[in-house]
C-alpha cells in the first residue's frame, strides 16, 4: 500500500484593484505630454552663435629677431648668393656654380668656403645649402638667363 501526501498550495495575489490600470495610463499620458512640451520647446529655441572668427595672425619680422641670439648682422651678405649651376658627380664630388653679390659667376666645391663666414655645406639635385655663422639655409636653383641653354 503506497502512501500519498498532498498538501494544499496555494498561492494568492493581492487583487490590483480597479484604479490601477486608470492610473497607469494617466502616468504615461502625462510622460508623453511632458515630452511633447520639451521637444516643442527645444525646437523653439534659437539657434546658437556661430563663434567669431578667429583674429588674423601677426606676420613674423624676422629682421627684429636676427640679433636674438648674439648673431651679428651682415647687411645681407650671405643673401646676395645666388645659385647658377651644379656640377654633381657623386655624394663625395659636387660643386656648385655661384655668384655672391652680382660678381662674377665662380665654382665652389663641398665644405670650401664662399665668404669669410659662410660654407658650402650640401649640394642637392636642384639647391645648395649653405652654412653661415652655425646657420644653413638653402639656395634654390635660378631658371636659367638663356631659355634655349641646356640644363643637365
Amino acid at each position: 500500500m503506497s502512501l500519498q501526501l498532498t498538501l494544499p498550495l496555494r498561492l494568492t495575489l493581492p487583487s490590483t484593484g480597479p484604479h490601477l490600470p486608470a492610473l497607469a495610463a494617466m502616468a504615461s499620458a502625462l510622460l508623453l505630454a511632458g515630452s511633447l512640451i520639451w521637444s516643442v520647446q527645444q525646437l523653439r529655441q534659437p539657434l546658437p552663435v556661430p563663434p567669431a572668427a578667429p583674429a588674423p595672425v601677426a606676420t613674423l619680422d624676422a629682421k627684429s629677431g636676427q640679433t636674438l641670439f648674439g648673431a651679428q648682422p651682415d647687411g645681407g651678405k650671405h643673401d646676395a648668393i645666388q645659385l647658377l649651376g651644379i656640377l654633381s658627380f657623386d655624394a663625395r664630388h659636387a660643386a656648385a656654380v655661384i655668384s655672391t653679390g652680382g660678381d662674377a659667376a665662380r665654382v665652389v666645391g663641398l665644405q670650401a668656403k664662399i665668404t669669410d663666414a659662410t660654407t658650402l655645406t650640401d649640394v642637392r639635385p636642384h639647391s645648395i645649402v649653405v652654412e653661415h655663422n652655425g646657420v644653413q639655409r638653402e639656395i634654390p636653383l635660378t631658371a636659367p638667363q638663356n631659355p634655349l641653354a641646356f640644363v643637365r
